[in-house]
């Protein structure tokens, strides 16, 4: 090692600042955790690849107060898919894209579904990163890693000047795409589960109004012959529209020869046979989907496509990456600080790595219909883990949620401190304890369980948690139900507590005291002094 080498401590190291990382990253920071992102690439993705925001997606920008401006970056589509000869046809049809009409979704959350491309959606979630403390290194590769149990090691090189640094940490995440380097030095393997091949996609910016009129669909599905494709709607960009026009090329022979095909086929394709395209360049595609044989190993976690690469159908796999992180993040941080113990840790892969396999295995399958398709498997998904007291996995109609123990916690409107608030505004860094029983809350502040007072005339929150008979619900900090009680009991201080320790992972003997943030086993600093591999970690491995 050069004595000039650089050494640097985080409690969490993140590899990668697509979605999947940057998710992580913000909701480690949220919960008091200090992050380092560092990412190969020099900026954010300069491709919108990804678009569709599920509802729950939506759910957790808001949380993280990026839903506002996450919505104005967005397309104003139809979040529906249309269907034609062409993109003029007049018989053209409308089918369901997987999400919910705006007016559905509002009646089961305070939010509905967006289409931000994917590159409009990194800057704004690299800023929320940066202002919850992140530091996000650009142009930086990972070159070493280790991984035991306690912790990790990595050397990354800063490509723009050769430079080499090294990083210890509480924990590393993996959150580097479908090549994953973290999951390579791991030695974690993949399954191959399908796809629909290799496509090619050009991306342009046009004026296509006079085709399409002012009603306009996320997505066209169009069978023109040789022009056949995908017309997807990206956005605006230099103040005009920008779209992306995907077709199959199974071989490089089927790439059109150069700008002179391409606006051929769009002419074809859109129906507008002067178009003049602005034609901003082909990204080339292999859609298919795979499984990492393991989403964790020792102190190093998986996550987004780097646990489970999905195709584009039913827009799944940046909303999956995003709720990966969302479900990490806060347990990194909890266990880093102390509050929280391996079980905690262990959940991440019960409850998250079922909802990956089963959105890519559903991803590699176009055309057939799945019961976790659209809102029921967005935000009715059941997660069962040793966290969560008596909870069984499945689907739940998000109509029916009864704030059972593995569910999303219902949104109800209500209103707390004067304030009307939706209850997922007040899940965010905290445990917090939903009931009406006065001695339920007078528990919770003693162990330092947040319980507000919900001003609640028309009982609809009652109603919505089940808390007749002097309940109480327990609610994580990432809205999921870990407990319930449905009657008032003799020893409150008992019951949560068991809950609280069951919750977190905790010795029961240990939720005594206030749950606030606290470091005592791993000391957060930089030096400029070179660091030996730690002996409690093995050798490291290159990654080539």
């Amino acid at each position: 090692m050069s004595n000039h080498e650089s050494h640097h401590q985080t409690h969490v190291l993140v590899v990668g600042a697509g979605p999947a990382g940057l998710a992580t990253a913000i909701s480690a920071a949220r919960h008091g955790a200090q992050v380092l992102v560092v990412e190969r690439h020099r900026t954010t993705s300069i491709h919108p690849r990804a678009s569709g925001l599920s509802t729950r997606t939506m759910e957790i920008f808001r949380s993280w107060g990026v839903g506002d401006a996450v919505r104005a970056a967005s397309s104003k589509v139809v979040p529906r898919a249309a269907f034609g000869t062409t993109l003029d046809d007049p018989e053209m049809t409308e089918n369901p894209l997987g999400f919910p009409l705006p007016r559905e979704a509002l009646t089961v959350s305070p939010t509905f579904p967006a289409c931000c491309a994917q590159d409009h959606l990194e800057p704004i979630l690299l800023a929320a990163a940066r202002r919850a403390g992140v530091e996000v290194r650009f142009d930086t590769e990972l070159t070493d890693l280790a991984v035991d149990d306690a912790g990790a090691w990595a050397r990354v090189v800063d490509r723009s000047t050769g430079s080499t640094s090294t990083v210890t940490s509480r924990f590393v995440v993996g959150a580097d795409g479908p090549r994953s380097r973290v999951r390579a030095a791991l030695g974690i393997d993949t399954t191959p589960l399908g796809g629909i091949g290799r496509h090619v996609q050009m991306l342009f910016r046009a004026d296509l109004s006079a085709a399409i009129g002012d009603r306009r669909h996320a997505l066209y599905s169009l069978t023109c012959g040789e022009a056949t494709g995908l017309i997807i709607a990206f956005g605006e960009d230099a103040g005009t529209d920008r779209w992306g026009y995907a077709r199959p090329c199974p071989t490089d022979a089927d790439l059109p020869a150069d700008d002179a095909r391409w606006t051929a086929l769009l002419r074809t394709a859109t129906g507008i046979p002067d178009l003049e395209p602005d034609l901003l360049g082909t990204a080339v595609f292999d859609l298919d989907a795979e499984l990492a044989t393991a989403s964790r190993a020792g102190a190093a976690f998986l996550v987004g496509d780097a646990a489970h690469r999905m195709t584009p159908v039913n827009a799944v796999g940046l909303n999956t990456a995003v709720q990966d992180g969302h479900g990490l993040g806060w347990k990194l941080a909890w266990a880093a600080r102390g509050d929280a113990g391996e079980a905690l840790l262990a959940s991440y892969v019960a409850e998250r790595r079922p909802v990956g396999e089963r959105n890519a295995r559903r991803s590699a399958r176009p055309g057939e219909t799945d019961p976790s398709d659209g809102v029921v498997g967005d935000l009715g998904t059941r997660y069962a883990s040793a966290v969560i007291a008596g909870a069984g996995a499945g689907l739940v109609d998000p109509a029916d949620l009864a704030a059972a123990p593995g569910e999303r916690a219902p949104h109800v409107w209500t209103t707390v401190d004067g304030r009307r608030r939706s209850t997922l505004d007040l899940w965010d860094s905290r445990l917090t304890l939903v009931t009406a029983d006065a001695t339920w809350r007078d528990t919770a502040g003693v162990l330092g369980v947040a319980a507000p007072e919900f001003h609640d005339p028309d009982g609809r929150l009652a109603r919505a948690y089940r808390l007749a008979g002097g309940g109480a619900v327990l609610v994580r900090p990432d809205g999921y139900v870990a407990w319930r009680h449905d009657a008032a009991v003799t020893d409150p201080v008992a019951a949560l507590r068991d809950a609280v320790a069951v919750a977190l992972g905790r010795p029961v003997d240990d939720v005594g005291r206030q749950l606030t943030p606290r470091y005592a086993s791993w000391t957060v600093g930089s030096a400029s002094s070179s660091a030996p591999v730690p002996e409690r970690v093995t050798s490291p491995v290159s990654i080539t």
